[in-house]
């Protein structure tokens, strides 16, 4: 399996997210929202199960490359702005499809998106925005 960290850009903005995927051909992917603490262990892992079962699992950034909060705390804070303008939460999160789709071991028609409490929400977002670029959301 390769794993690697990924960077893509929403604007300015860079942003690390991670990917894990088995080599050779294109592969369906599912993205990985993290909650609201950012992309840690259990966001890397999950895009690693999601890898073994024949995806491209790929943990999203939705905060920025070194923006993390603390797992254990209030990470109100972080999440705070992105709640209170969805507008510029979608742009973040097509931006990570984009470069989803961008990604050589992705199959660009078969992407689908599941998130962690804040990171649901994102999903959700990402659904009721009408995209045909994600196939699916949980």
């Amino acid at each position: 399996m390769r794993k690697e960290a990924f960077e893509y850009k929403d604007g300015g903005t860079v942003c690390e997210g991670y990917i894990a995927h088995e080599p050779g051909q294109k592969r369906p992917c599912v993205l990985v929202s993290h909650a609201w603490a950012g992309t840690f262990d259990q966001e890397r892992a999950t895009a690693e199960e999601l890898a073994q079962l024949g995806y491209v699992g790929f943990a999203i950034d939705n905060y920025g490359k070194g923006v993390r909060g603390d797992p254990q705390g209030d990470n109100s804070a972080l999440m705070g702005p992105w709640l209170n303008d969805r507008a510029k939460l979608k742009a973040r999160l097509m931006a990570a499809v984009a470069a989803a789709k961008a990604h050589p071991s992705v199959d660009a028609n078969r992407i689908a998106m599941i998130g962690y409490c804040f990171g649901g929400l994102c999903a959700l977002d990402v659904a009721r925005s009408g995209t045909n670029e994600v196939r699916g959301v949980v």
